[in-house]
């Protein structure tokens, strides 16, 4: 099957290296350079993090996303996860921290609790006074999302794929599988997959008000 993904942040580049180890076609194409410093994949890094709330099915999805990370890993040959942890900080009662802590025992996820003049031993930038206790996660750390639009860029070129840079898809027209780009240039497929983020209304503005 012949594949265009519109948009190359993170969802997309994701997706189309997806679809070529499923063994599609696919044509990538960004607004843009990749990584794109005005899309959120264009920042240095992102949390990833067991810690959800009443969110449970968030924690239960970071198993399958640890798998694929690692399987990109290994097809990237670089590792671009910092996993250093995550540590949360509750400062009243019912905060947005007691709601990840209740999360995580909830799932029974491990994490190491610590009362203030504890944590402010380990982590020295923390005052004792200014919070009622903190718990830290080991199953949490940063991605470095630069670092991967970049390398799955590559890797999708080595790999055949066809990945255009500077290419602003003006329209999409889902009944016939095409796009047109802002040069006038046109490209089919057998089916598109729309990934342009907080651009996406800029194609569909119909959906104002949906999404």
């Amino acid at each position: 099957m012949n594949v265009i993904v519109v948009g190359a942040g993170i969802a997309g580049l994701s997706t189309a290296w997806s679809l070529v180890k499923a063994g599609h076609r696919v044509t990538i194409v960004e607004q843009g350079p990749i990584p794109n410093p005005l899309a959120a994949s264009g920042d240095h890094h992102r949390i990833i993090r067991r810690a959800y709330g009443a969110a449970a099915g968030y924690g239960r999805l970071i198993t399958e996303a640890y798998e694929a990370w690692d399987e990109m890993w290994a097809d990237l040959g670089e590792n671009h996860l910092d996993p250093r942890g995550f540590i949360c900080i509750s400062r009243e009662p019912g905060d947005e921290a007691e709601e990840y802590r209740e999360g995580m025992e909830a799932g029974n996820y491990p994490f190491e609790l610590f009362e203030p003049e504890a944590a402010a031993r380990r982590w020295r930038f923390l005052e004792p006074g200014s919070f009622r206790y903190a718990y830290f996660s080991p199953d949490g750390g940063a991605l470095h999302c630069r670092k991967i639009a970049s390398g799955l860029a590559r890797w999708l070129r080595r790999t055949g794929a066809n990945v255009y840079e500077n290419s602003k898809v003006t329209e999409v027209d889902a009944e016939a599988g095409r796009i047109v780009l802002e040069s006038g240039e046109t490209m089919q497929a057998d089916r598109i997959v729309v990934a342009a983020g907080a651009w996406v209304l800029k194609l569909f503005p119909e959906l104002d008000g949906e999404l």
